[in-house]
């Protein structure tokens, strides 16, 4: 086994505990740090893949934005939130089974199928390609992630006004 496949092992590895950490939590709390392991693992992964760009912008929007502002909102809601009913281990388990099977084949759909054509052959972009295209053709949905954040925090605002009633 070479270096490159224990890397890619080691993160794989990272980002399914990370996961299931999250789904299995009964702690806010560690499911966050379930959350943000998943995410530095799917940022590892692009690095991987030779796509610093993306793995920057994963590590930049979500773990450095919405981890945050959910790290917030689980301090201003402090224990007075309701608990949601528990799903049973095995239950959870089969959920997320099942969402990440259909993500995957929606995935392979949409980008085999739609983008390549089909074809399954590796192509490469470079950083100053996704600049370029994110500055001239991608305005909008670059503009759409800058929206992701300000949801967030109105998100954490409204649960922290919400949570001050309950107590």
């Amino acid at each position: 086994m070479t270096l490159g496949e224990l890397i890619f092992i080691f993160l794989l590895f990272v980002t399914f505990c990370g996961a299931l950490t999250t789904v299995i939590a009964r702690s806010l709390i560690y499911a966050l740090v379930g959350l943000v392991a998943t995410m530095f693992g799917i940022a590892g992964l692009y690095i991987y893949l030779n796509a610093p760009f993306i793995a920057m912008m994963q590590i930049l929007i979500y773990v450095g934005a919405v981890a945050i502002l959910i790290v917030f909102a689980i301090m201003l809601a402090g224990p007075f939130y309701k608990k949601p009913t528990e799903w049973s281990k095995v239950t959870k388990f089969l959920v997320s089974l099942i969402i990440a099977l259909f993500t995957y084949l929606l995935f392979m759909r949409i980008i085999l199928h739609s983008f390549l054509g089909g074809q399954d052959t590796a192509f490469m972009i470079t950083t100053k390609d996704i600049g370029r295209s994110l500055f001239d053709k991608l305005t909008f949905p670059f503009e759409l992630v800058s929206l992701l954040i300000v949801v967030s925090i109105i998100g954490a605002l409204m649960l922290a006004i919400f949570s001050k009633d309950r107590k």
